[in-house]
């Protein structure tokens, strides 16, 4: 049982380490992101398997909004911007085999003759486009919250950019 999560959370870690470097962030955020990579992938996986979640968007989306108040904890560790931190942590969860059988059934849909055979390849179709768009939109969705609701957290750690400025004078002139 924990060896599965162990190697789940492995894996993750070195796919997180990859998309982290192949962004060319800072040195320091490449650790980082794969450790966050692997519990946010760990945490999917023991939703799933362990805690019964049946519905793989929910647990993806559970393990994007981890992923994204992790990573302004480590943002404010880093003194980096989270998005370099999370965004590469997230990709390994997006749901690969399934955006691949999405395409493979249509494909098949598309060359087979018999009319039995294409209604199959047609609801297969939109049962992997449905579950790859859910879960795709729950990494996306989990993750913004986070980054919405410490917005202005995520200004303080870049303080002398431009947009910071100009949120700040909006408050001010605002509120």
């Amino acid at each position: 049982m924990m060896f599965s999560v162990l190697m789940d959370m492995f894996f993750a870690a070195l796919a997180g380490f990859a998309f982290a470097y192949n962004c060319s962030p800072p040195l320091r955020t490449l650790l980082l992101s794969a450790a966050l990579a692997a519990i946010g992938h760990g945490f999917r996986f023991t939703l799933i398997e362990f805690f019964n979640i049946d519905t793989l968007a929910i647990a993806t989306f559970l393990a994007s909004f981890l992923v994204g108040c992790l990573g302004m904890i480590c943002a404010k560790i880093s003194k980096t911007p989270a998005e370099i931190i999370a965004f590469p942590a997230l990709l390994p969860m997006i749901p690969g085999i399934y955006a691949y059988r999405t395409v493979l059934y249509l494909f098949s849909f598309f060359s087979s003759d018999d009319l039995a055979s294409k209604t199959r390849y047609l609801v297969e179709f939109f049962d992997y486009f449905l579950i790859t768009l859910s879960v795709t939109l729950s990494l996306a969705i989990g993750v913004s919250i986070t980054l919405i609701l410490f917005f202005e957290q995520s200004l303080m750690v870049t303080r002398h950019s431009s947009i910071f400025d100009k949120y700040k004078k909006y408050k001010k002139k605002h509120f």
